[in-house]
């Protein structure tokens, strides 16, 4: 059988890819504005640092173009500025890279992807979330002394990212060199997401599946999805959410499954993230790599509020 196929409304699609620029380069200000108005990262050492919302400004412009290289974006942001579209202090390329390596900075990536995902709270209470790796442009050499072959592995950086369902807005992001703490992270995204966001539901794969895990969402007033998996033996272990989200799924496969998996929502956000923005980071600093890609992250919520504007008729309010 032929997979069913949604019409699109190629009016409405025209609209959003022709005013996506003009909404990149507006909303961008108030955004960064929202976050870093009154900031600084000056610790009264030494000379004075540049201001933190230009810093963040040439950092988003920078990662909006993947493929331009440190000393070509700051040439753009110049002719950007000549021609009056941002009016910012720029710096020289290697300031701008040293920002982007500085571990203090990482806080306010962290906000910018809160305040801009915040707007769709209105429309917003299924969540899903998934671990996806991101390509670099380096190669290990452990893979080759461990298995004593000339194999160059590339390596690759984990990013867990938890959205909504219905809009695929990613709600919070963390980037990390090693893999590993995959439930921890989860449960801090519950954390993050319910300060601005009414839980209803959660979903994620087998890999999620535990009690911390459904615990988390249940006291945040959501209700768990995860996959069990067939080693459960039916008892509830001291979590009866737990165990009555086991039960539904053996009892309830088609309603539980419907539930699940509007997980693939992830799966599509990072599809398109990475079709839109690029699919590999460029940066040699591991710092660095993961604060690129959490500024990518900033630039695809961009992206999903412009098409909000035209689709639901939601504008942007990063202040409330």
């Amino acid at each position: 059988m032929k997979k069913k196929r949604y019409k699109r409304d190629e009016a409405l699609y025209n609209a959003i890819q022709e005013n996506e620029w003009f909404f990149f380069f507006e909303t961008l200000p108030e955004l960064i504005h929202a976050v870093a108005s009154n900031s600084d990262l000056w610790l009264n050492k030494g000379r004075p640092t540049k201001k933190l919302s230009d810093i963040l400004t040439c950092l988003a412009i920078w990662q909006r173009f993947p493929n331009l290289s440190v000393r070509s974006a700051k040439g753009f942001l110049e002719f950007l500025k000549h021609k009056g579209i941002i009016d910012i202090e720029i710096p020289c390329f290697k300031t701008l890279c040293n920002y982007q390596a500085n571990e203090r900075v990482r806080y306010y990536f962290n906000r910018l992807i809160e305040v801009s995902s915040k707007p769709l709270n209105i429309i917003e209470t299924c969540f899903a979330t998934d671990m996806n790796g991101v390509r670099t442009n380096n190669f290990t050499s452990w893979f080759s002394i461990r298995t004593g072959k000339k194999i160059r592995k590339r390596d690759h950086l984990a990013s867990h990212i938890t959205t909504g369902v219905k809009s695929n807005i990613a709600t919070a992001v963390d980037v990390c060199v090693k893999k590993g703490k995959d439930n921890e992270i989860m449960r801090q995204h519950v954390d993050r997401t319910s300060t601005n966001f009414k839980i209803k539901e959660w979903s994620g794969d087998s890999m999620y599946w535990a009690k911390a895990n459904c615990k988390k969402i249940v006291e945040a007033g959501g209700k768990p999805y995860f996959k069990p998996k067939k080693s459960w033996c039916g008892k509830s272990r001291g979590c009866m959410a737990w165990k009555r989200m086991n039960l539904e799924f053996k009892e309830k496969p088609k309603k539980t499954g419907k539930c699940y998996h509007k997980r693939s929502n992830v799966e599509s956000t990072n599809h398109s993230k990475k079709a839109r923005l690029g699919s590999c980071v460029k940066s040699k600093l591991d710092t660095a790599r993961e604060q690129e890609e959490h500024m990518k992250w900033v630039n695809y919520n961009a992206l999903v509020l412009n098409r909000a504007l035209f689709e639901w008729d939601i504008e942007p309010n990063f202040y409330t």
